[in-house]
Protein backbone atom coordinates (compact mmCIF):
# COMPACT_ATOMS: atom_id res chain seq x y z
CA UNK A 1 0.00 0.00 0.00
CA UNK A 2 1.60 2.96 -1.18
CA UNK A 3 2.19 5.54 2.14
CA UNK A 4 2.79 9.20 0.01
CA UNK A 5 -0.49 8.40 -2.22
CA UNK A 6 -3.92 8.78 -1.30
CA UNK A 7 -5.11 5.60 -3.10
CA UNK A 8 -8.08 2.91 -3.36
CA UNK A 9 -8.16 -0.91 -3.96
CA UNK A 10 -10.15 -3.25 -5.98
CA UNK A 11 -10.58 -7.06 -5.60
CA UNK A 12 -12.45 -9.84 -7.05
CA UNK A 13 -12.07 -13.33 -8.06
CA UNK A 14 -8.37 -13.30 -7.27
CA UNK A 15 -7.14 -10.12 -9.00
CA UNK A 16 -6.23 -6.96 -6.44
CA UNK A 17 -5.60 -3.75 -7.88
CA UNK A 18 -4.53 -0.63 -6.15
CA UNK A 19 -4.93 2.75 -7.74
CA UNK A 20 -3.82 6.11 -6.96
CA UNK A 21 -6.12 9.45 -6.87
CA UNK A 22 -3.25 11.57 -8.13
CA UNK A 23 -3.81 11.08 -11.96
CA UNK A 24 -5.95 7.68 -11.53
CA UNK A 25 -1.99 6.18 -11.29
CA UNK A 26 -2.10 1.97 -11.50
CA UNK A 27 0.14 1.44 -8.10
CA UNK A 28 0.11 -2.34 -8.26
CA UNK A 29 -1.86 -5.30 -10.00
CA UNK A 30 -1.92 -9.46 -8.82
CA UNK A 31 -3.82 -12.29 -9.54
CA UNK A 32 -3.75 -15.08 -7.12
CA UNK A 33 -2.55 -18.29 -8.49
CA UNK A 34 -4.86 -21.23 -8.15
CA UNK A 35 -2.65 -23.85 -7.29
CA UNK A 36 -0.80 -22.10 -4.19
CA UNK A 37 -2.49 -19.09 -3.73
CA UNK A 38 0.18 -16.53 -4.10
CA UNK A 39 -0.45 -13.11 -5.12
CA UNK A 40 1.44 -12.69 -8.54
CA UNK A 41 2.55 -9.36 -10.00
CA UNK A 42 1.01 -8.73 -13.10
CA UNK A 43 2.43 -4.80 -13.41
CA UNK A 44 5.74 -3.63 -11.67
CA UNK A 45 4.70 -1.98 -8.77
CA UNK A 46 4.74 1.78 -9.13
CA UNK A 47 7.37 2.29 -5.71
CA UNK A 48 10.01 -0.02 -8.04
CA UNK A 49 9.45 2.15 -11.01
CA UNK A 50 9.87 5.56 -9.35
CA UNK A 51 10.70 8.30 -12.21
CA UNK A 52 9.93 6.04 -15.18
CA UNK A 53 5.83 6.71 -15.20
CA UNK A 54 5.14 3.50 -13.99
CA UNK A 55 1.29 2.69 -14.51
CA UNK A 56 0.22 6.27 -15.16
CA UNK A 57 -2.01 7.36 -17.36
CA UNK A 58 -0.82 9.56 -20.34
CA UNK A 59 -3.45 12.54 -21.23
CA UNK A 60 -3.89 14.97 -23.06
CA UNK A 61 -0.77 13.37 -24.93
CA UNK A 62 1.42 10.40 -24.66
CA UNK A 63 4.67 10.18 -25.23
CA UNK A 64 6.90 13.31 -26.58
CA UNK A 65 6.29 16.70 -28.03
CA UNK A 66 9.26 17.62 -29.49
CA UNK A 67 10.97 20.69 -27.79
CA UNK A 68 8.07 20.69 -25.88
CA UNK A 69 6.49 23.31 -27.84
CA UNK A 70 3.80 23.32 -30.38
CA UNK A 71 1.36 25.26 -32.91
CA UNK A 72 -2.50 24.52 -33.13
CA UNK A 73 -4.56 26.86 -35.30
CA UNK A 74 -1.88 29.06 -35.88
CA UNK A 75 -0.72 29.91 -32.07
CA UNK A 76 2.26 28.45 -31.26
CA UNK A 77 2.37 27.19 -27.19
CA UNK A 78 5.36 26.60 -25.33
CA UNK A 79 5.23 23.48 -22.35
CA UNK A 80 7.73 22.39 -19.57
CA UNK A 81 10.20 20.25 -20.72
CA UNK A 82 10.18 17.36 -17.80
CA UNK A 83 12.42 15.82 -19.65
CA UNK A 84 15.96 17.00 -19.44
CA UNK A 85 18.30 15.07 -21.44
CA UNK A 86 16.03 15.34 -24.63
CA UNK A 87 14.27 19.21 -23.95
CA UNK A 88 10.86 17.18 -24.52
CA UNK A 89 7.36 17.15 -22.64
CA UNK A 90 6.73 13.94 -21.96
CA UNK A 91 3.85 12.16 -20.95
CA UNK A 92 0.93 14.90 -20.64
CA UNK A 93 -0.32 16.55 -17.76
CA UNK A 94 -3.21 14.55 -16.12
CA UNK A 95 -0.10 12.48 -14.15
CA UNK A 96 -0.56 14.98 -11.63
CA UNK A 97 -4.14 16.06 -11.12
CA UNK A 98 -6.09 15.06 -8.01
CA UNK A 99 -8.55 13.00 -8.86
CA UNK A 100 -12.27 12.03 -6.88
CA UNK A 101 -13.82 8.96 -6.02
CA UNK A 102 -17.00 9.47 -7.55
CA UNK A 103 -18.25 5.74 -6.62
CA UNK A 104 -16.89 2.45 -5.50
CA UNK A 105 -17.07 -0.76 -4.79
CA UNK A 106 -15.34 -4.31 -3.87
CA UNK A 107 -14.26 -4.73 -7.68
CA UNK A 108 -14.46 -1.22 -9.04
CA UNK A 109 -13.87 2.95 -8.81
CA UNK A 110 -14.81 5.45 -10.47
CA UNK A 111 -12.79 8.42 -10.47
CA UNK A 112 -13.41 11.81 -12.08
CA UNK A 113 -11.80 15.38 -11.93
CA UNK A 114 -10.62 18.21 -14.44
CA UNK A 115 -7.46 18.72 -16.13
CA UNK A 116 -7.60 22.81 -15.76
CA UNK A 117 -6.26 25.51 -18.58
CA UNK A 118 -2.85 26.23 -18.84
CA UNK A 119 -0.21 28.70 -20.56
CA UNK A 120 0.83 25.83 -22.45
CA UNK A 121 -2.50 24.02 -22.51
CA UNK A 122 -5.25 26.68 -22.36
CA UNK A 123 -8.10 23.79 -22.72
CA UNK A 124 -10.13 22.58 -19.75
CA UNK A 125 -10.67 18.95 -19.53
CA UNK A 126 -13.23 17.00 -17.94
CA UNK A 127 -12.16 13.15 -17.25
CA UNK A 128 -13.23 10.20 -16.21
CA UNK A 129 -11.30 6.66 -15.40
CA UNK A 130 -13.10 3.56 -14.21
CA UNK A 131 -11.13 0.73 -12.86
CA UNK A 132 -12.85 -3.30 -13.07
CA UNK A 133 -11.58 -5.80 -11.67
CA UNK A 134 -13.20 -9.66 -12.76
CA UNK A 135 -12.22 -13.21 -12.82
CA UNK A 136 -13.44 -13.58 -16.67
CA UNK A 137 -11.61 -10.01 -17.86
CA UNK A 138 -8.83 -9.46 -15.46
CA UNK A 139 -8.60 -5.65 -14.97
CA UNK A 140 -10.08 -2.94 -17.44
CA UNK A 141 -9.21 0.31 -17.45
CA UNK A 142 -11.12 3.27 -19.35
CA UNK A 143 -10.40 6.63 -19.26
CA UNK A 144 -13.76 8.88 -20.89
CA UNK A 145 -12.22 13.13 -21.59
CA UNK A 146 -14.19 15.34 -23.02
CA UNK A 147 -13.27 19.46 -23.89
CA UNK A 148 -15.56 21.35 -21.11
CA UNK A 149 -15.02 25.30 -21.66
CA UNK A 150 -16.22 26.92 -18.84
CA UNK A 151 -18.09 30.40 -19.16
CA UNK A 152 -15.22 32.44 -18.15
CA UNK A 153 -12.83 31.46 -20.90
CA UNK A 154 -15.16 32.58 -23.09
CA UNK A 155 -14.70 29.88 -26.01
CA UNK A 156 -17.30 29.68 -29.00
CA UNK A 157 -18.91 26.76 -30.41
CA UNK A 158 -16.43 24.76 -33.01
CA UNK A 159 -13.32 25.74 -30.68
CA UNK A 160 -11.35 22.56 -30.06
CA UNK A 161 -8.26 21.39 -28.08
CA UNK A 162 -5.64 18.87 -29.52
CA UNK A 163 -5.58 15.54 -27.63
CA UNK A 164 -4.10 12.10 -27.05
CA UNK A 165 -3.87 9.31 -24.65
CA UNK A 166 -1.88 6.77 -23.72
CA UNK A 167 -1.31 4.33 -20.77
CA UNK A 168 2.21 3.41 -19.26
CA UNK A 169 1.41 -0.08 -17.12
CA UNK A 170 5.34 -2.70 -16.76
CA UNK A 171 4.26 -5.73 -17.40
CA UNK A 172 5.96 -8.33 -15.53
CA UNK A 173 5.07 -12.33 -15.06
CA UNK A 174 5.17 -12.49 -11.33
CA UNK A 175 8.98 -10.63 -11.49
CA UNK A 176 10.48 -13.13 -13.42
CA UNK A 177 13.88 -11.62 -15.76
CA UNK A 178 13.10 -10.13 -18.18
CA UNK A 179 15.96 -12.16 -20.36
CA UNK A 180 13.60 -15.44 -19.36
CA UNK A 181 10.44 -14.36 -21.15
CA UNK A 182 9.45 -13.58 -24.60
CA UNK A 183 6.80 -10.64 -25.87
CA UNK A 184 4.57 -10.75 -28.37
CA UNK A 185 2.69 -8.11 -30.25
CA UNK A 186 0.91 -8.05 -33.65
CA UNK A 187 2.52 -4.47 -35.36
CA UNK A 188 4.02 -4.91 -38.97
CA UNK A 189 5.35 -1.42 -38.74
CA UNK A 190 7.99 0.31 -36.08
CA UNK A 191 8.43 4.23 -36.20
CA UNK A 192 11.73 5.69 -36.65
CA UNK A 193 12.57 8.69 -34.14
CA UNK A 194 14.65 10.87 -32.77
CA UNK A 195 15.32 11.00 -28.48
CA UNK A 196 13.18 13.84 -28.54
CA UNK A 197 10.34 12.23 -30.33
CA UNK A 198 10.30 13.46 -33.22
CA UNK A 199 9.08 11.04 -35.71
CA UNK A 200 11.52 10.70 -38.88
CA UNK A 201 10.04 8.00 -40.84
CA UNK A 202 8.47 4.25 -40.25
CA UNK A 203 9.55 0.92 -41.45
CA UNK A 204 8.34 -2.78 -41.28
CA UNK A 205 9.18 -4.61 -38.46
CA UNK A 206 12.69 -6.51 -38.77
CA UNK A 207 15.25 -8.12 -36.44
CA UNK A 208 14.85 -7.13 -32.94
CA UNK A 209 12.16 -4.74 -33.48
CA UNK A 210 10.14 -8.18 -34.55
CA UNK A 211 7.95 -9.06 -31.85
CA UNK A 212 4.88 -10.56 -34.13
CA UNK A 213 6.66 -14.45 -33.27
CA UNK A 214 7.61 -13.69 -29.32
CA UNK A 215 10.86 -13.84 -29.60
CA UNK A 216 12.63 -14.13 -26.22
CA UNK A 217 13.99 -10.65 -24.51
CA UNK A 218 17.45 -11.63 -23.55
CA UNK A 219 19.28 -8.93 -25.00
CA UNK A 220 16.55 -7.14 -26.41
CA UNK A 221 16.99 -2.96 -26.04
CA UNK A 222 13.58 -1.91 -27.43
CA UNK A 223 12.14 1.68 -26.60
CA UNK A 224 10.19 2.14 -30.03
CA UNK A 225 6.85 3.05 -31.05
CA UNK A 226 5.08 0.55 -32.78
CA UNK A 227 1.63 0.61 -35.79
CA UNK A 228 -0.09 -1.07 -38.10
CA UNK A 229 -1.76 -3.16 -35.25
CA UNK A 230 -4.79 -4.98 -36.14
CA UNK A 231 -8.16 -2.67 -35.98
CA UNK A 232 -10.52 -4.59 -34.79
CA UNK A 233 -8.27 -5.17 -31.63
CA UNK A 234 -5.06 -6.43 -30.54
CA UNK A 235 -3.51 -8.28 -27.59
CA UNK A 236 -0.17 -8.35 -26.72
CA UNK A 237 1.31 -11.43 -24.48
CA UNK A 238 4.55 -11.20 -22.10
CA UNK A 239 5.43 -15.20 -21.67
CA UNK A 240 7.40 -16.56 -19.07
CA UNK A 241 7.71 -20.66 -20.28
CA UNK A 242 9.33 -22.22 -17.03
CA UNK A 243 6.38 -21.08 -14.91
CA UNK A 244 3.57 -20.85 -17.67
CA UNK A 245 2.43 -17.56 -16.84
CA UNK A 246 1.11 -15.38 -19.48
CA UNK A 247 0.03 -11.67 -18.50
CA UNK A 248 -1.62 -10.61 -21.91
CA UNK A 249 -2.83 -6.84 -22.69
CA UNK A 250 -5.67 -6.09 -25.11
CA UNK A 251 -6.53 -2.50 -26.55
CA UNK A 252 -7.51 -1.54 -29.83
CA UNK A 253 -5.40 2.07 -30.04
CA UNK A 254 -3.63 2.29 -33.47
CA UNK A 255 -0.41 2.61 -31.43
CA UNK A 256 1.61 0.49 -28.86
CA UNK A 257 4.58 1.93 -27.45
CA UNK A 258 7.40 -0.72 -26.28
CA UNK A 259 10.16 -0.37 -23.50
CA UNK A 260 12.07 -2.85 -21.72
CA UNK A 261 12.70 -1.08 -18.38
CA UNK A 262 16.37 -0.22 -18.75
CA UNK A 263 16.05 2.54 -16.49
CA UNK A 264 14.20 0.37 -13.64
CA UNK A 265 16.61 -2.07 -14.25
CA UNK A 266 14.50 -4.18 -16.53
CA UNK A 267 12.09 -5.52 -13.56
CA UNK A 268 9.38 -5.26 -16.92
CA UNK A 269 8.68 -4.23 -20.04
CA UNK A 270 6.23 -1.34 -20.77
CA UNK A 271 3.90 -1.93 -23.66
CA UNK A 272 1.65 1.27 -23.81
CA UNK A 273 -1.78 1.90 -25.66
CA UNK A 274 -1.47 5.02 -27.05
CA UNK A 275 -4.05 6.61 -29.68
CA UNK A 276 -1.37 8.12 -31.49
CA UNK A 277 2.69 8.81 -32.30
CA UNK A 278 5.08 10.77 -30.28
CA UNK A 279 5.24 14.35 -31.19
CA UNK A 280 1.53 14.08 -32.43
CA UNK A 281 0.81 17.67 -31.01
CA UNK A 282 3.57 19.05 -33.80
CA UNK A 283 2.66 16.34 -36.89
CA UNK A 284 -0.79 15.82 -36.39
CA UNK A 285 -0.69 12.39 -36.88
CA UNK A 286 -3.44 10.78 -35.33
CA UNK A 287 -4.43 13.41 -33.23
CA UNK A 288 -7.77 13.92 -32.47
CA UNK A 289 -9.17 17.38 -31.87
CA UNK A 290 -12.07 17.67 -29.35
CA UNK A 291 -14.30 19.86 -30.20
CA UNK A 292 -16.86 22.13 -28.33
CA UNK A 293 -20.66 22.41 -29.08
CA UNK A 294 -23.16 25.26 -28.36
CA UNK A 295 -26.48 25.53 -26.96
CA UNK A 296 -29.71 27.51 -28.36
CA UNK A 297 -27.87 31.02 -26.98
CA UNK A 298 -24.77 30.89 -28.89
CA UNK A 299 -22.69 29.46 -25.67
CA UNK A 300 -20.25 26.91 -26.07
CA UNK A 301 -20.72 23.41 -24.46
CA UNK A 302 -19.03 20.43 -23.61
CA UNK A 303 -17.44 18.12 -26.72
CA UNK A 304 -18.81 14.84 -26.63
CA UNK A 305 -16.67 12.08 -24.64
CA UNK A 306 -14.13 10.18 -26.25
CA UNK A 307 -13.01 6.68 -24.38
CA UNK A 308 -9.46 4.76 -24.49
CA UNK A 309 -9.16 2.04 -22.77
CA UNK A 310 -7.20 -1.42 -22.25
CA UNK A 311 -7.60 -4.74 -20.07
CA UNK A 312 -4.66 -7.38 -18.50
CA UNK A 313 -5.28 -10.41 -17.28
CA UNK A 314 -3.24 -13.60 -15.96
CA UNK A 315 -2.95 -17.16 -18.01
CA UNK A 316 -1.71 -19.91 -16.99
CA UNK A 317 -0.33 -22.61 -19.30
Amino acid sequence: MSTTTPSVTITADGYTAEIALRGGQLLSLTSADPASGKAQNLVVPAERGEGAYPGMVLAPWPNRIAGASYTYEGTEYSLTANEQETGAALHGLLFSTLLQVQHQKDNEVHLAGVLPPSEGYPFRLEVSLVYRVAGHLGLTATLSTRFAPAAEDGAEPGTSAPFGVGFHPYLTADDAPLKACRLRLPASTVAQTQANGRVTGRQPVSGDLDLTDGPLLAGLRIDHAYTDLPQEGWSAELQHGPSGLVVRMISDTPWAQVYTGDRISRAGVAVEPMTCPPDAFNSGEDLMTLTAGGDDDGAATPSPWVRVGYSIEAIRR
